[in-house]
């Protein structure tokens, strides 16, 4: 460890050779390259590593710096004038403070909702403070304070009391380091920050520069990078996945934004589950026909009866009032539902001629007709000879006198 000798430790001012000693020593120890265990740079070049917690924080993105506006008064709190604490650096006009007794030579605070985050990372806040005391000699000394405040009260985050820092420039205008170890703190989006800063003045007046060539910055553990996202503002964001609502949404509450992609069904659009594509790929390739139905196959077939069989329309659908299901008359060919015509008809006996509604020729006795050509003259009478019927004038003898006596069916 590289030793330096200070003029408080030595209790006088330095010599020109311990001022060069302690250069030398510096230049020796200076840090060019500070790699993390995940191999990416925090510091590089020369200088301090003062800044190396501050780099090393939790989000993306570098740093934030507020800066320390002692020209711009933000009202009195809890009895006590705050001036800004800004990220933006007032570059004009010098803005001091001065106090002769042990005391809070100023107070900071942050804009109305500022930061706007849900949490404080943990980590080292470096300050850098521009000092000058009355004379030299003494010890004075100065220390921060960090707190949150709820627009009612201040909460005490971290204070640097059991570390002050020694203001030892004497009358010259110096630049000031210290740090606060800041644990991981819970903030709601309104809540402001603030800083008191406390002198021991050791019999001297102490001046506290801000402003212009004197600018008071306080590197934090906060992260340039992302600082909203779908709604929500905390540093450290998270992802996850749900199943929840009727369509694809994401959810996002405190740090977590989950993406809700439901099951899909009838009445919500979503995913499709491992049961419904397991119906899904044992759905019918294609559809085929057992005679007579007829399929054109696929997924979408036409189904009808095959060719010859029936009405291949529809043979179950209401048809023309004393149509029949037949073949073409006088033809072959696929039934269809027609009227009947004669043809449809065969002759009642290969002794008859004709057609059902025109029967020509002579009916048997055995056919129930009588065999003759024609029924004779006029008053003959019918009668049966033991083998067939003849047509014959009636006998005398088989008349009765006064009476007419019909033996048989008589003609004319």
């Amino acid at each position: 460890m590289t030793t330096i000798v200070t003029r408080a430790g030595k209790g006088s001012p330095l010599t020109n050779n311990e001022v060069d000693t302690n250069f030398t020593n510096l230049n020796d120890a200076k840090i060019e390259t500070i790699t993390s265990t995940n191999g990416s740079v925090l510091i590089t070049g020369t200088g301090s590593a003062r800044n190396l917690s501050v780099l090393a924080n939790g989000g993306g993105g570098s740093a934030v710096s507020y800066y320390l506006n002692g020209g711009t008064n933000q009202g009195t709190f809890g009895g006590n004038t705050y001036y800004e604490m800004s990220r933006t650096a007032v570059l004009a006009l010098d803005a001091n403070f001065n106090i002769s007794a042990n005391g809070y030579i100023a107070q900071f605070i942050t804009d109305a909702n500022d930061p706007s985050l849900l949490n404080i990372p943990a980590g080292n806040w470096n300050f850098e403070l521009w000092f000058q005391a009355s004379s030299g000699g003494g010890s004075p000394s100065f220390y921060v304070e960090l707190y949150k405040y709820d627009g009612t009260t201040f909460t005490l985050i971290s204070t640097g009391s059991g570390n002050p820092e020694f203001i030892d420039g004497g009358t010259s205008t110096d630049l000031y380091y210290t740090a606060l170890a800041v644990p991981q703190t819970t903030l709601t989006v309104t809540d402001r920050l603030a800083i008191r800063v406390y002198v021991t003045h050791s019999g001297q007046t102490i001046t506290l520069h801000t402003q212009a060539n004197n600018l008071c910055e306080i590197q934090t553990t906060f992260s340039t990078g992302l600082t909203a996202l779908n709604g929500l503002s905390a540093q450290v964001q998270g992802f996850t996945t749900g199943t929840s609502g009727s369509d694809f949404n994401i959810s996002s509450v405190t740090d977590v934004h989950t993406f809700n992609i439901p099951s899909a069904s009838s009445s919500v659009r979503g995913a499709l589950t491992s049961a419904d594509w397991t119906t899904f790929n044992g759905k019918v390739a294609s559809v085929s026909g057992t005679s007579p139905v007829v399929s054109s196959g696929g997924t979408t077939p036409a189904i009808s009866l095959a060719s010859g069989y029936g009405d291949t329309l529809n043979p179950y659908a209401s048809k023309t009032a004393n149509f029949v299901l037949a073949a073409p008359t006088g033809a072959s060919g696929v039934p269809v539902f027609r009227a009947v015509v004669a043809a449809d008809i065969p002759t009642l006996n290969q002794n008859t001629t004709g057609t059902a509604d025109n029967v020509t020729g002579v009916v048997a006795p055995a056919n129930g007709g009588t065999g003759l050509t024609s029924p004779g003259t006029a008053g003959n009478v019918l009668s049966s000879n033991g083998t067939a019927w003849v047509s014959t004038a009636p006998a005398a003898s088989g008349v009765t006198t006064g009476k007419a006596i019909a033996m048989a069916m008589i003609f004319g």
